[in-house]
């Protein structure tokens, strides 16, 4: 019984062994020619077809001290517009995002009818009488307010207001223009690039916004998300042992909830991130980031505070930032909304289509087995 038991086990083992080494040679097989792969021309990792389905037009309107975005979905059977307000005051960088579905219907027309005073509706054809009907989703906010300076005396990397010293409150509040540049992704789509600088310097934003699926510095931005590179300068510290937290605002309909794994990482875009979303009917809106900064040329770790209540009438909640001491502080958070789920890459599905056959093949065998043992 043990020999027969034996038996089986090798030959499962060999089965196994055989599918695998085939699926993974056919994978390399396709591997070689990834360069040449209709499927994603612009090397981005995202299929050009679902890349092509999710692009947007971008309208862009400026005024004293803020810049309104308006990103259309171009698809003409689903449409939908995501709102973007960044602008500036005396409280900080203020973005403020919403977001609305939009329903093309077919509107009604009031006619005469034969009897006096009798009417009824008929329903109009053509372009002439159809319309959109918009539907607000989401609508949330975040703010760079303020750097605050500290000595971090528990020594546990975050800014306590109750046990740490505060040395300074540097607020965000005086700016340079706002300065715009279109780059080119494709013929046909644009990298939409802000920077909203301080008057004297230290303080920046990098604000970046695609009309489709893009790289920046290395990390895949989607057309519903906006990049922003936080980059701290020469920032005069007035204690030798201090450090700084970049105190942050967060405004929405609903309180924010913390998410250790993000949209990014579930997708397989991006590593070591951190998350806080809103959501409505489906519809999340999300501010992550990185969970390392550049401090002068070097990664280190970045801290943040938990998520606390600031004002729970309005809604208001605040986030710190805490970051090494340096005198170069570079840190790229992202805000953006998921409207669906991105297409898997054929890649692992080649990797795990034979491992699951295996094991439905495994499983079958084996019960093919104890059968006959039982019959026996």
């Amino acid at each position: 019984m043990k020999k027969q038991h034996y038996m089986i086990g090798i030959f499962l083992l060999g089965i196994l062994l055989f599918i695998t080494s085939f699926g993974q040679t056919f994978a390399s097989e396709e591997g070689e020619g990834e360069e040449e792969d209709p499927k994603d021309g612009d090397d981005d990792g995202v299929d050009d077809e679902y890349e092509e389905e999710t692009k947007r037009y971008v309208e862009i309107w400026f005024g004293e001290n803020v810049v309104e975005l308006a990103s259309i979905k171009r698809s003409d059977d689903q449409k939908d517009i995501m709102d973007l307000r960044i602008g500036y005051k005396d409280y900080g960088i203020s973005i403020a995002v919403s977001f609305r579905t939009m329903t093309k219907v077919v509107c009604e027309e009031e006619i005469e009818g034969e009897g006096e005073g009798e009417s009824e509706k008929e329903v109009a054809h053509g372009d002439s009488c159809e319309e959109w009907v918009h539907e607000l989703k989401l609508k949330f906010e975040v703010k760079f307010q303020a750097l605050i300076e500290y000595v971090d005396l528990n020594d546990n990397g975050v800014f306590d207001l109750e046990n740490d010293t505060c040395i300074e409150d540097y607020g965000i509040n005086s700016f340079q223009p706002i300065v715009y540049t279109p780059i080119n992704i494709s013929d046909d789509s644009i990298l939409h690039y802000f920077i909203l600088n301080t008057t004297d310097g230290v303080f920046a934003a990098h604000i970046y916004f695609p009309e489709e699926f893009t790289s920046v510095n290395g990390i895949l931005v989607a057309p519903t998300q906006i990049k922003i590179d936080i980059e701290i300068t020469n920032y005069e510290y007035i204690d030798d042992s201090s450090q700084l937290a970049l105190y942050t605002k967060l405004f929405s309909e609903d309180f924010y909830e913390e998410k250790e794994e993000t949209e990014d990482e579930k997708e397989g875009y991006a590593t070591d991130e951190k998350e806080v979303f809103t959501d409505n009917e489906g519809y999340t809106g999300i501010f992550s980031w990185k969970e390392t900064a550049m401090i002068d040329g070097i990664e280190m770790p970045v801290l943040t505070n938990e998520l606390e209540i600031e004002c729970e009438e309005y809604n208001i909640q605040r986030l710190l930032f805490n970051y090494p001491r340096g005198n170069h502080i570079y840190h790229d958070p992202k805000i953006g909304v998921v409207i669906g789920q991105i297409s898997a890459s054929e890649f692992p599905m080649i990797i795990i289509g034979p491992i699951a056959g295996v094991a439905g093949l495994c499983i079958i065998v084996t019960g093919v087995l104890i059968s006959k043992k039982k019959v026996r």
